[in-house]
């Protein structure tokens, strides 16, 4: 459950510096990379310094990083994704054509225990 609830945060918090930095560029938050922005954040982080006034400094370099992550423009499909079905000149392999005989005698008759040797005492 920790997990679960460390990466909801971890997912809005990230969501959150996106909607900020597209809110600054004047652009719409889906146009940024989501994982492109997860990477910037994960490599700014441990520069984030500890004094309150610096600390706003690199968040607005932060967002203006962020900001410049913007995928390509996506167009509007005319028709589903889904995978095309190759088809073959040639019929399904079946068992009869694998070449394999079927087994003429039951496993019990096939293997033979082997006594096993006693140890000497030397």
């Amino acid at each position: 459950m920790q997990e679960i609830y460390a990466l909801s945060i971890g997912h809005y918090a990230t969501r959150s510096l996106m909607a900020r930095a597209a809110e600054g560029e004047g652009v719409d938050p889906d146009q940024l990379s989501f994982l492109g922005c997860l990477q910037i954040i994960r490599t700014r982080l441990g520069e984030c310094p500890a004094e309150p006034a610096q600390r706003r400094r690199w968040l607005g370099a932060l967002l203006l990083e962020l900001g410049e992550g913007r995928t390509d423009p996506r167009r509007d499909r005319i028709n589903p994704r889904v995978v095309r079905i190759k088809t073959s000149k040639f019929k399904k392999k079946r068992q009869e054509h694998r070449g394999i005989k079927p087994l003429e005698k039951a496993f019990a008759e096939v293997i033979v225990p082997l006594p096993i040797p006693q140890a000497t005492a030397g």
